[in-house]
């Protein structure tokens, strides 16, 4: 049996992200950049050789 509701109310969320989409998929690549960045230069500093 289906929850019908629920279906609905899923779909209608996912439907609202889809403009806003392209931003936030640069968030998304910023912040995973961001963060293999800032983890490549912790452990630089901590004597491991650097990683390209």
């Amino acid at each position: 049996m289906y929850n019908w509701v629920v279906q609905d109310a899923i779909v209608a969320f996912v439907n609202s992200l889809i403009p806003d989409f392209p931003r936030q998929e640069m968030l998304y690549q910023s912040g995973l950049t961001d963060l293999a960045s800032a983890l490549s230069n912790l452990l630089t500093a901590l004597g491991y050789p650097p990683i390209s």
